[in-house]
């Protein structure tokens, strides 16, 4: 687990590194209704093992559930603003790392994350791809207009 700063919070997330010490290609991770659970930190691990620096964000701060009710309420709880500055911090957070290529940090998420994925897309011009796992997708056309990515 890592952290790293948004304004004056701080964020956490799961790192998963490559084993080789050049410099990689990264991928923001956005996990589903259920929180930073194991299931997606494994996904982060086989990222890893394919080359990538992976980080899987923590959005519920710790809270991670199996019951569809309690997940529903931790969806809820989450402000989409707040979602968005905590995965540009992520994103900021990789920008950093000396084992990181700046030039290409994609986004991947499921559902919920999905969605994220998407927004970090549109609020991240420097994002270099977009993968959506049967997420939301944005129906602005203003915002659909400023993805200027790759979008799977």
């Amino acid at each position: 687990m890592v952290t790293f700063v948004r304004a004056t919070e701080k964020v956490t997330g799961f790192l998963a590194l490559p084993c080789d010490v050049r410099r990689h290609r990264a991928i923001v991770v956005i996990h589903e209704w259920w929180g930073l659970n194991e299931w997606v930190k494994e996904q982060a691990e086989k990222l890893a093992a394919n080359g990538y620096v992976a980080l899987a964000v923590d959005l519920y701060q710790g809270k991670v559930t199996a019951d569809p009710s309690e997940a529903r309420k931790l969806k809820r709880g989450l402000r989409q603003e707040h979602a968005i500055g905590d995965l540009k911090a992520a994103f900021e957070y990789l920008v950093g790392r000396l084992d990181v290529d700046p030039k290409h940090i994609g986004a991947l998420g499921w559902s919920m994350g999905g969605g994220l994925a998407v927004q970090l897309a549109i609020h991240e011009p420097r994002l270099a791809a977009c993968v959506v796992n049967y997420g939301p997708l944005p129906t602005n056309i203003g915002d659909i207009q400023k993805i200027d990515v790759p979008v799977l």
